[in-house]
């Protein structure tokens, strides 16, 4: 596909493969990532049925063909369509390529977090337009009871996803593919600072950890590695 290689919106992704290209074949990789090129978002009620389009199924593909072929690599989903497909898709081109798929299992923690009330909905733009504001204000506690408080989403959120990583012991790669939301909410979790606007990632963008043979974690984020720590 031309449009791989020529795509300013595909930047992040390109960037992403390049970074896990460049690990050991002995690696352990997570990549949490957000869902591919999708139909337009009008208002809410539109949020869980907008599908992706067919040029996000076949940059999806792409992704996943060009992903290394040597990491058996499991799928996790939020269960809104247009992850499930770009999931799919994904997993569709990594075996085309010689790749071993573990699973494709949907996974709550990607879609969103608790929502106590509908109303708080109406706090973020339908295309998340001002997801950077939405994420630090929900982070700083100003949504009250209407959604789950961040710190209780972050026990949840790393333990399905990065704790997954660290428990296991052979080389492969788990692939979360979500939303605006819990991308942008796991970037201030793991940066351990609020989010800003250049943190938000374009169809496809998004962050990457290696685990070494010490379980040190490194995050691939913007470009940039870094080691991180977890609070226990």
């Amino acid at each position: 596909m031309s449009g791989w290689n020529n795509l300013d919106w595909l930047e992040n992704g390109r960037n992403l493969v390049k970074w896990v290209i460049s690990k050991p074949a002995d690696s352990r990789i997570m990549l949490l990532v957000r869902h591919s090129h999708r139909e337009e978002i009008g208002d809410h009620t539109k949020q869980l049925s907008t599908e992706l389009t067919d040029l996000g199924k076949q940059t999806s593909y792409e992704m996943g063909r060009r992903l290394p072929s040597y990491l058996p690599t499991h799928f996790f989903f939020s269960f809104v369509s247009r992850c499930y497909q770009t999931a799919e898709e994904m997993s569709k081109g990594h075996q085309a390529n010689g790749g071993k798929v573990i699973d494709l299992d949907p996974l709550p923690i990607l879609a969103t977090p608790e929502i106590y009330d509908d109303a708080v909905w109406s706090n973020l733009q339908p295309d998340g337009t001002n997801i950077t504001d939405y994420v630090n204000n929900w982070g700083d506690g100003k949504f009250g009871d209407m959604i789950e408080d961040m710190d209780q989403y972050k026990v949840r959120l790393l333990e399905d996803t990065v704790h997954r990583i660290l428990g296991t012991s052979e080389s492969q790669m788990h692939i979360h593919i979500t939303h605006d939301l819990a991308l942008m909410a796991s970037k201030r979790i793991l940066l351990k600072r609020p989010v800003v606007y250049d943190d938000r990632e374009p169809y496809l963008g998004g962050i990457g950890i290696e685990i070494d043979t010490h379980d040190s974690i490194q995050l691939f984020n913007s470009g940039v590695e870094s080691e991180i720590t977890l609070e226990s």
